[in-house]
């Protein structure tokens, strides 16, 4: 779906385009409420408080984590199971 948006949805998770230099408040605003204008949705209605804290604490960290697990966390857009 995102690749026929326009603008791009932004790609919270990618370490060096990221959120990661963002306070964690801010990024927690993020996925709570979406990015107006991006394609982003907001996941207040979709999420509990505590998982869109720790999603927001991942987003903060996505720069630090193991290439293991980035690999792991990673979706091919041609895939549509992922």
């Amino acid at each position: 779906i995102a690749q026929g948006l326009f603008p791009k949805p932004p790609q919270l998770f990618e370490p060096d385009h990221g959120v990661t230099d963002d306070p964690i408040g801010e990024i927690y605003w993020k996925v709570k409420n979406g990015i107006r204008l991006t394609g982003m949705p907001g996941y207040v209605d979709h999420l509990s408080d505590t998982e869109m804290w720790q999603i927001s604490e991942l987003l903060q960290n996505a720069d630090k984590l193991p290439a293991g697990v980035q690999k792991t966390l990673e979706t091919d857009p041609k895939n549509d199971r992922n």
